[in-house]
């Protein structure tokens, strides 16, 4: 048996237990097991740990059965275990940490009788955030019954130490180490930098491990964006340290720093070449950046993706007998709730059954409601995510997809390409998760429509052939509480009275300096004018929040105009976000995709700056789809002119909300069975026709 408060943390986190969680029957129910086992021989798992053979002996004796001593080699190869799939191939026996535990947790604790009672009948020590001080003190040597130091005995050796030494960064480091096992990353994130980490003069010996050390506590603890500063040291004192850099980009591209993750995405590259998951974040970020042309953008892919080419095995497109159904393939990560998630859940539940059949290969490790839809809306729910690219290939091979559509290009860092580039299908297509070219050969179509890229315009950019849908190459069924906002009563004080509220929702990596600038001029000229952000909880993030107060003030603009949204919201409360500004604000270079769908759902006009290709103009894409191009500038200039425009002239952009709504109704935007109509129409073309009898 483990820790009570580990598998109470470990239980309560099981999404099966969501719904019913009860934290007084959890631990009155734990009470009653150790109060039942103590008529009965256990071990506890942080003994076992400690001494695994000793503890096997002993279980083996109690079950009267002969103890294994090639037992080691066994578990090594044991390919059937509950609990996490993704190691099940472990060579060694490894602890983890405890997961970071709040302080609302420890102080409801420390009132439960039913823990308190649990601990004492398994034999463990009060957790040491839970001690008075004067009581920790006491006996900072304790042990455990088998002899070894205890967790929380440990720290409070540690603390003792960095008190005798406080200017010893190895008795921090220790310190932090034996906070973290106790789930307390942040409390030991934060001693190491109250203990001088950051200080650039600081030279001790031990200075390089504090730093990684502190960065990893801190990612424990929900806080990575505060490692940034002490990665960006990391880097200056070893700029071969690829994980290192691999992290900064990440992280910086999180944040709005884009350039900046660019920078560090190619540092790695010029480090390790056979970087593929940092060739691949490079490339996403090059779509946000307002510094390179598209020309340029889609040159790198061409370069980077040359990398991805392997000699493909030739696949012949398969010949079906009367009546046999075309069998569809569609891979990707992103099948949960996410845009991509989102956006091609419709297109499954809308598929011809008796003519296609439905496979989805689900390659990302998240799953939620939307994923339970997928795999109900699907003919075959593949999971291959931790799968090699020839076991994937293989699979896929096997399934005889006739024609299989790529949803991931190159987000996420991981991505298939390599896998497509060898070929998998007679027939491969790229189509809604990635906005650029996949640059491989074998990758044969890519789905879009004429106003996203328009013909003999962008041709030159891509790899695969367009195909242009005839009408939007997307669709949305917003859900049902988007028609209820719009039939809420209005409010008590009407818009006009209010300031006018600009609102920006997009991903903070979309806001480029070209747009923050932008925006800056609208405010200025409406010096009245309020700016809502939002995205997710990011803004919850002092980092984050900072960076865009310090960049508006730059550009004159005062931190009170500028409210942040800073808590993830529900979908209502989200959708009624973007009901209450007056006028959103599209992202560019990179513009929205699901956003701009959502926004559109409760009637909110949205202002695009139209680019060259389909991630400079998906938003764009839309408001021309419904015939509203007065809401689509071709500059900057004219950007904030019609912004301006606007918001001086109120009762036009009430108007105007209205027209939004009309025209999102009756648009393609939101008929996803049309869509897959055509679709299908498509996929038809691409395989032959009925051939054997």
């Amino acid at each position: 048996m483990c820790h009570p408060l580990d598998q109470y943390l470990h239980s309560k986190r099981l999404g099966a237990l969501a719904d019913t969680w009860n934290d007084n029957l959890f631990w009155k129910g734990t009470r009653a097991f150790a109060e039942s086992v103590q008529q009965m021989p256990w071990v506890r798992a942080e003994d076992f740990f400690a001494s695994p053979e000793t503890a096997l002996h002993e279980i083996c004796d109690a079950l009267n059965v002969s103890y294994d001593p090639m037992w080691k080699l066994n578990f090594a190869d044991h390919d059937q275990v509950t609990g996490e799939t993704e190691s099940i191939r472990r060579r060694d026996l490894q602890r983890k940490p405890r997961p970071p535990v709040s302080s609302v947790v420890w102080s409801s604790l420390g009132e439960n009788e039913d823990f308190l009672a649990t601990l004492s009948l398994l034999g463990y020590p009060l957790p040491e955030p839970m001690r008075p001080v004067s009581v920790a003190l006491q006996n900072p040597y304790a042990t455990t019954p088998t002899g070894e130091q205890d967790d929380d005995e440990r720290v409070m050796r540690c603390r003792i130490a960095c008190q005798q030494t406080p200017d010893d960064l190895a008795a921090w480091i220790s310190l932090a180490n034996a906070l973290d096992w106790i789930g307390c990353p942040g409390e030991a994130a934060d001693g190491l930098l109250a203990a001088g980490l950051s200080d650039m003069t600081n030279t001790h010996p031990e200075r390089n491990t504090a730093l990684h050390l502190a960065c990893l506590l801190l990612d424990r603890a929900g806080r990575k964006y505060e490692s940034i500063p002490l990665r960006r040291m990391i880097a200056a004192r070893e700029p071969q340290h690829t994980e290192n850099l691999f992290q900064l980009a990440l992280l910086s591209a999180g944040t709005g720093a884009v350039e900046e993750a660019i920078s560090f995405a190619q540092q790695l590259i010029d480090v390790n070449v056979n970087q593929t998951g940092a060739a691949a974040n490079l490339l996403l970020y090059l779509n946000y950046s307002d510094r390179w042309t598209p020309a340029e953008i889609s040159n790198e892919h061409f370069r980077i993706g040359m990398r991805l080419t392997e000699r493909p095995q030739t696949i012949h497109v398969r010949p079906r007998k009367a009546g046999e159904p075309i069998s569809i393939g569609y891979l990707g990560a992103d099948f949960y709730t996410h845009p991509v998630g989102k956006l091609i859940k419709p297109i499954l539940w809308s598929h011809d059954r008796p003519a296609f059949r439905i496979h989805v290969y689900h390659d990302g490790s998240k799953h939620d409601a939307i994923t339970k839809d997928v795999m109900e809306a699907s003919d075959k729910f593949l999971h291959s995510h931790g799968w090699s690219d020839g076991r994937l290939l293989s699979q896929i091979r096997e399934d005889q997809i006739d024609v299989l559509i790529d949803l991931g290009g190159y987000t996420g860092g991981g991505n298939r390409l390599r896998m497509l580039g060898r070929r998998a299908a007679p027939v491969q297509a790229s189509y809604l998760g990635y906005p650029n070219t996949s640059a491989i050969q074998t990758m044969d179509y890519r789905l879009t429509d004429r106003l996203a890229d328009p013909p003999g315009r962008t041709d030159r950019l891509y790899v695969e052939r367009l195909v242009h849908l005839q009408n939007s190459h997307l669709a949305w069924t917003p859900p049902e509480i988007a028609e209820e906002l719009m039939t809420e009563s209005p409010d008590r004080v009407s818009r006009s009275e209010q300031p006018p509220r600009l609102g920006i929702f997009n991903n903070v990596a979309k806001l480029s300096p070209s747009m923050i600038e932008t925006v800056a001029e609208i405010l200025r000229r409406v010096p009245d004018a309020i700016l809502l952000m939002k995205y997710g909880d990011r803004y919850g993030v002092p980092f984050v929040a900072d960076r865009f107060r310090r960049l508006f003030a730059e550009q004159g603009v005062l931190p009170h105009r500028i409210e942040y949204r800073t808590r993830a919201e529900s979908m209502v409360d989200h959708l009624r976000s973007m009901r209450s500004v007056d006028l959103a604000l599209d992202s560019f270079p990179y513009q929205g995709t699901m956003t701009s769908l959502e926004c559109l759902s409760v009637g909110t006009p949205i202002l695009s700056k139209c680019g060259e290709y389909y991630a400079h103009r998906a938003t764009s894409a839309m408001m021309m789809r419904m015939g509203l191009y007065e809401l689509v500038a071709e500059s900057s200039k004219e950007y904030a002119e019609i912004a301006v425009e606007l918001m001086h002239n109120r009762q036009t952009l009430s108007d105007l909300r209205q027209t939004v709504y009309e025209c999102y109704l009756a648009s393609p935007l939101r008929d996803p069975t049309a869509l897959t109509r055509e679709l299908e129409t498509i996929y038809r073309s691409w395989c032959p026709g009925e051939s054997v009898p």
